[in-house]
């Protein structure tokens, strides 16, 4: 009957946490709901960096009544100073009878430590309990906090033949409107979005969050450009109060165009890479110096194909559209030179597939 409480009050607790998704990063979305004599007493979940979090706002609001309750959150409190004071200092004052912990917390400050800070104080601990749950929920906080580098998500519509565009390079538009829509959701979920430059010349994208639930919402943009063809005109320039441009490019382009770039605001990285090409995996760890934790990548296939190949991706999002381009010059999501025989296909796992409109969109990890 116990565990059937903790499981249920849990789950409240993850719904909390969910509510932060979007705005919490690159802290993990944490939610903690306090319980005392079978019912509710107080709620809580961390909101965004600076604020207080889970835990605190819980054992806040029940004041007096936090003691011998039992609290249930879904990550190790902290033990350390950050922006914010010792969550489990303000856990042992508020005395609760029991804390539930579903899971522990990657961050190498707090890993275990959290836990044996709050035994050490003579509280009765259970931990455990849909830690699974927490995995999922905090993919792109556990990738970034244990190697300093964002969670990258692949995003790409598709033909039911594989084609992303047109022989002529036409694209617009593969998937449905319900389906943009969704990517627009999808964006807001994330700290930036990244593209090539290609996607840039073709499409003249905004690359902004356009969703009513995200108001306010602020994102980074990533553009990989590695001669520094961005157009000075180009619309995303115009976007700047929306959130940060990083363009990131070789040694070899052009000092004069940096200096444009800069000077309308953007910011310009030269990272090294062979042949006039851009580290990819120092890109990810600038960003991750950055604090960025997630990052949407939407194109196109040279950069998909690229960070495919060397293994830097963590998750595909495909739209499928019921609808056939064929063409051998027409292009597909992943290009690159292939296999050689089938056994050696690239797999993912944990798939998952839903509808959208007319759209069948399948989620998968490498």
């Amino acid at each position: 009957m116990k565990e059937l409480q903790d499981f249920a009050y849990l789950e409240m607790a993850y719904a909390l946490a969910e509510k932060a998704r979007g705005w919490a990063s690159p802290n993990p979305l944490v939610g903690a709901v306090c319980i005392r004599d079978g019912r509710v007493i107080s709620w809580g979940y961390h909101e965004n960096p600076g604020k207080p979090h889970a835990e605190v706002v819980a054992l806040e609001r029940a004041g007096s009544l936090a003691r011998e309750s039992t609290l249930y959150v879904t990550l190790e409190p902290c033990v350390h100073w950050g922006r914010t004071p010792p969550c489990a200092e303000a856990v042992i004052r508020a005395r609760p009878r029991r804390v539930v912990i579903s899971s522990l917390d990657p961050n190498p400050v707090v890993f275990k430590k959290g836990i044996k800070r709050l035994r050490q104080a003579g509280l009765h601990l259970s931990v455990g309990l849909l830690k699974d749950r927490n995995i999922r929920l905090n993919e792109a906080y556990v990738k970034y906090i244990t190697r300093g580098m964002p969670f990258i998500t692949l995003k790409a519509a598709v033909s039911l033949d594989g084609r992303t565009a047109a022989k002529t390079l036409d694209s617009r538009w593969i998937s449905s409107p319900q389906t943009r829509e969704y990517v627009h959701l999808l964006r807001g979920e994330h700290d930036a979005i990244m593209v090539g430059v290609n996607t840039i010349l073709r499409d003249d994208p905004l690359l902004t969050v356009r969703h009513p639930q995200w108001k306010g919402k602020k994102i980074a943009r990533v553009i990989l450009d590695s001669r520094l063809r961005l157009p000075t005109k180009a619309r995303i320039l115009s976007t700047l109060g929306q959130g940060e441009i990083y363009v990131f490019t070789s040694r070899r382009a052009p000092q004069e165009k940096e200096k444009v770039l800069a000077e309308k605001g953007l910011t310009v990285v030269r990272l090294p890479g062979g042949r006039g090409e851009i580290s990819l995996p120092d890109l990810l760890a600038w960003l991750g110096r950055k604090e960025i934790s997630s990052v949407l990548v939407e194109g196109g296939s040279l950069l998909l194909t690229a960070l495919i190949e060397k293994k830097l991706a963590d998750k595909l999002l495909l739209a499928i559209s019921p609808r056939m381009i064929g063409g051998i010059k027409a292009p597909s999501f992943l290009e690159g030179e292939g296999i050689n025989k089938l056994q050696d296909a690239l797999e993912l796992g944990r798939i998952s597939c839903f509808r959208i409109g007319r759209d069948i969109l399948v989620e998968g990890y490498f």
